[in-house]
C-alpha cells in the first residue's frame, strides 16, 4: 500500500496491473490527445496575450535613437481569464467477501478482475469527456466548417486534401503555426482508407504493402500524427436494451498539439491539467465492513481547449 497526496491509501500494486491492460485500451485516446501539463494548485489562471499571435502595424524599430536610454517599449495588453478548475474524479466498485469465489481463496483474482473493469468503465467516461470538448463546434466557434454533398469525405467526388490544405491555412492564419495532429473518429477513418485520391497516394507509396498505414494518410493530409478514436459505449440508460455507437463522432481535428512549459503559458491546442503530485488512475481499496470491501480508481486532472486558434475542426466529415 502506498499513500497519495489525497489522504487515500493507494494500492500500488493493483494500480500497476491496470497499466497492463494496455492492448484491450488500445481505441481510448483521450490522454494521448491532451497532453498533460502539472499546476501547483486546484484552481488558477493562466496568462492570455490580447492578439497573442500577431504583431500590429507598423510596429516599432529596432534601434535606439540618439538620446533614447532604453529602447522603445511595445504596448501589450494582458488579461487573466479562466485557466484550470481540476477535480477529483473516480467511480468505485464494491466486492463482496460473501461471494463463493472469494471464499475459495481467489480474493486477489477478484481484485484484479474488479480492477480491470474499473478501467474500462473509466477509460469510457473520459473518452466521453475528451470528445465532447475537442469535437465541439461551440468550443471551435469562428474556426470550424459543417461538410456537406459532395464536400463529405464520404464520397468519392470529394477533395480531403485540399481540405486539410483549408484547415493548415487557416490555423497558420490565426496563430502563425501550422497543425501537426489530425484527430478523426473510426467512422472518418474508415472512409479515409477508401478515398481515391489516399488510395493513389498509397500506390505510389514505395514501402506500401498490405493495408493503408496511418503514416501514408498523415502525409497526404500533411500532418505528422494521425490519431483515430475508436472507443464504444453504451448510449442508454442504465437498465435498458444496450445500444452500443462509437463515442468519438463524425469529426476531423486539424490541431497543434505540445506539451506546455508552464501551466500559466498554454501553447497547445488541447490541454490536460493534472494536480501536481498526483497519480493517473490511482487503485484504491477501502474496507467498509468485514465482508464488504469498495475499490476506487481515480484521477486528479482536467480536459481543455486553452488555445482554439491552434486548432481547426471539420463536423459531418462523412455521411
Amino acid at each position: 500500500m502506498g499513500t497519495n497526496i489525497h489522504g487515500f491509501k493507494q494500492d500500488i500494486l493493483l494500480t500497476n496491473y491496470t497499466r497492463l491492460l494496455g492492448p484491450s485500451l488500445d481505441s481510448f485516446i483521450a490522454d494521448s490527445v491532451f497532453p498533460a501539463v502539472e499546476v501547483p494548485t486546484k484552481s488558477g489562471k493562466f496568462l492570455n496575450v490580447d492578439e497573442a499571435f500577431v504583431g500590429a502595424s507598423p510596429g516599432h524599430g529596432m534601434i535606439i535613437a540618439d538620446g533614447q536610454l532604453h529602447p522603445l517599449n511595445i504596448p501589450v495588453k494582458i488579461s487573466q481569464v479562466t485557466g484550470w478548475d481540476v477535480d477529483l474524479n473516480g467511480l468505485g466498485t464494491r466486492l463482496s467477501k460473501h461471494i463463493e469465489g472469494y471464499s475459495a481463496g481467489n480474493g486477489l483474482d477478484l481484485r484484479k478482475a474488479h480492477a480491470a473493469l474499473l478501467t474500462r468503465h473509466t477509460a469510457v467516461i473520459r473518452e466521453r469527456l475528451a470528445a465532447a470538448i475537442a469535437f465541439s463546434t461551440t468550443v471551435f466557434t469562428g474556426k470550424t466548417a459543417a461538410l456537406s454533398g459532395t464536400d463529405q469525405w464520404s464520397n468519392a467526388a470529394s477533395d480531403p486534401l485540399s481540405q486539410a490544405e483549408d484547415a493548415r491555412d487557416n490555423v497558420s492564419q490565426q496563430s502563425g503555426e501550422e497543425p501537426d495532429t489530425l484527430i478523426v473518429g473510426y467512422d472518418v477513418d474508415k472512409q479515409l482508407r477508401q478515398h481515391p485520391l489516399i488510395r493513389e497516394r498509397a500506390k505510389h507509396s514505395n514501402n506500401q504493402v498490405g493495408p493503408i498505414r496511418d503514416s501514408i494518410i498523415a502525409e497526404a493530409l500533411g500532418v505528422s500524427r494521425y490519431v483515430v478514436g475508436k472507443a464504444i459505449a453504451d448510449t442508454t440508460v442504465e437498465g435498458q436494451t444496450v445500444s452500443k455507437a462509437r463515442i468519438w463522432g463524425k469529426f476531423a481535428l486539424f490541431c497543434k498539439l505540445r506539451s506546455s512549459p508552464a501551466p500559466m503559458t498554454p501553447q497547445s491546442c488541447l490541454q490536460r491539467w493534472k494536480f501536481a503530485g498526483s497519480t493517473d488512475g490511482a487503485v484504491s481499496i477501502e474496507r467498509l465492513s468485514e465482508l464488504v470491501e469498495q475499490m476506487n480508481q481515480m484521477w486528479n486532472d482536467q480536459y481543455a481547449a486553452p488555445t482554439t486558434e491552434l486548432g481547426y475542426l471539420y463536423s459531418t466529415v462523412v455521411a
